[in-house]
């Protein structure tokens, strides 16, 4: 079992993380673009996928994204929620997500208990951090071509045209790209206050459990606030996306390996607010406490690679890994 630590104190987990992150971008799969294409037009609504090769071979890495960005195309009931966001299920699916990963990471390191590390970004804020330098995780604008994660490069990645709408295209092998902080609507990351007023919600989620969860006397429940849609948007998770910018813009964000690091810490507050107000999920598919398809306490969360897991199977992570550090307002 893994300890997650911060990425910026822990220097061997940064180092084991940014060269795992490499490796699996160079492992190639054997699944091709037209494979890919073949197995998930018939259900995924919409699919469209474009490339310059369909025989282009996908990575390990690129099946993450792939599996990120299916996920947020299967839709659900209420505004703005698929398999993945805008629903009580943002926080289970994703941390079945990341222990993927984790697992993966584990594998290719051959380090049984390494832990992935988590970027607190509501205490490490300036655009100048020591975070974005070229041996951590490389610079925040423009491409990062050099560093640890220099040789790191992605193959999936989301589009939009007028006339097609959204779509995957699938290219030759490129680095991965960031806008820190030139978003006017993300000018800067979330503060502790932000962090606190997570922890000071009392439900887990609300009615109607989509991005308009939200209650009269202005709480939001914990999902929603801290996915970053209510009470204002975007906030915390939002935000850091938004504020990165570049790759981690569209649904093919895990493209970067700041992704994980941003969820890593989401899951760290989800389970710092369990902590303080019990292991509590909604809606549980009964009358009394709700039933949104997808969504529910027992419901299969969408999975590409393993078994899939429930929400149920994720509330409790002491069997998969534990944080140093659950003071996260401080």
């Amino acid at each position: 079992m893994g300890i997650r630590n911060d990425v910026q104190r822990a220097t061997t987990d940064r180092a084991d993380y940014t060269r795992g992150c490499v490796l699996l971008s160079q492992e190639l799969t054997g699944i091709t673009a037209r494979q890919a294409d073949t197995a998930l037009r018939r259900t995924v609504p919409g699919w469209q996928v474009r490339t310059d090769d369909p025989e282009r071979e996908l990575s390990r890495w690129d099946l993450y994204v792939l599996w990120h960005y299916v996920t947020m195309n299967m839709p659900t009931a209420g505004r703005g929620a698929n398999r993945a966001h805008g629903g009580p299920i943002f926080l289970p699916w994703h941390r079945m997500f990341l222990l993927r990963l984790e697992q993966d990471l584990q594998r290719v390191l051959n380090r049984p208990d390494f832990g992935l590390p988590y970027w607190d970004w509501a205490s490490d804020r300036a655009l100048g951090s020591t975070l974005w330098q070229s041996n951590r995780l490389g610079t925040n604008r423009g491409a990062v071509t050099t560093g640890a994660i220099g040789a790191l490069r992605v193959r999936v990645t989301q589009r939009f045209d007028v006339r097609i709408g959204r779509y995957l295209e699938v290219h030759a092998p490129r680095p991965i790209e960031r806008a820190a902080g030139t978003d006017p609507d993300a000018p800067t990351l979330p503060t502790k206050n932000d962090v606190a007023a997570c922890l000071g919600e009392t439900a887990y989620d609300l009615q109607p459990f989509d991005i308009d969860s939200s209650a009269p006397d202005g709480s939001a429940g914990l999902r929603n606030r801290l996915e970053g849609w209510r009470p204002v948007g975007p906030g915390l998770h939002n935000r850091v996306h938004v504020w990165i910018g570049g790759d981690m813009s569209p649904g093919t964000s895990p493209n970067d390996p700041v992704f994980y690091l941003n969820h890593c810490n989401a899951d760290r507050i989800w389970e710092a607010w369990m902590t303080m107000h019990g292991r509590r999920y909604v809606p549980d598919g009964t009358a009394n406490g709700g039933s949104v398809p997808g969504h529910n306490l027992d419901d299969p969360m969408v999975a590409l690679l393993g078994t899939s897991l429930t929400p149920a199977q994720v509330l409790d992570a002491a069997s998969f890994y534990s944080y140093d550090n659950l003071d996260v307002a401080a």
